[in-house]
């Protein structure tokens, strides 16, 4: 099938690689399938491309890479909910803002993007019992900064 995409065009896609979201994103609520495309070569980012409007995609980041040890705990719900057993099952992304000003790029911790991608099943899930921010930026990051900037 054909997807038309206001950034990369239009796309031949194979039905069996569309992820279907048990949860809307936060915001997004009648947008239920998406693409994961790969990112620039040699980067640590992919873009969630949604199938139904061709204006919206997400760009994705692995956490760990600001974070090392980044950890999403989900409770038996969840883990159900996306067909597995255990968060090693998943892939785990966060959502990435990239502003003009490279100081004010950022990625939300609190609110994941989790992917089961042998069911083809996704969802954002916002981690309750966490201290991670909302707003995590990524200046401070590089900088190995302790305590980063956040609003909750």
């Amino acid at each position: 099938m054909e997807i038309k995409t206001s950034r990369f065009g239009v796309l031949e896609v194979d039905p069996g690689d569309i992820i279907t979201f048990t949860q809307p994103i936060i915001g997004f609520q009648e947008f239920r399938r998406f693409l994961v495309l790969p990112g620039p070569a040699d980067s640590a980012v992919s873009w969630l491309q949604s199938t139904e409007s061709e204006d919206l995609a997400f760009l994705l980041m692995d956490p760990t890479h600001v974070i090392a040890d980044y950890q999403v705990k989900l409770g038996s719900h969840e883990l159900a909910e996306l067909a597995v057993s255990g968060v090693e099952e998943l892939e785990v992304y966060t959502i990435l803002v990239v502003a003009q000003d490279p100081s004010k790029i950022r990625t939300n911790l609190k609110a994941p993007i989790l992917i089961n991608s042998r069911q083809r099943l996704g969802k954002q899930t916002v981690l309750e019992k966490s201290d991670y921010p909302i707003q995590f930026f990524l200046a401070q990051a590089r900088q190995g900064s302790a305590a980063p900037e956040e609003v909750r």
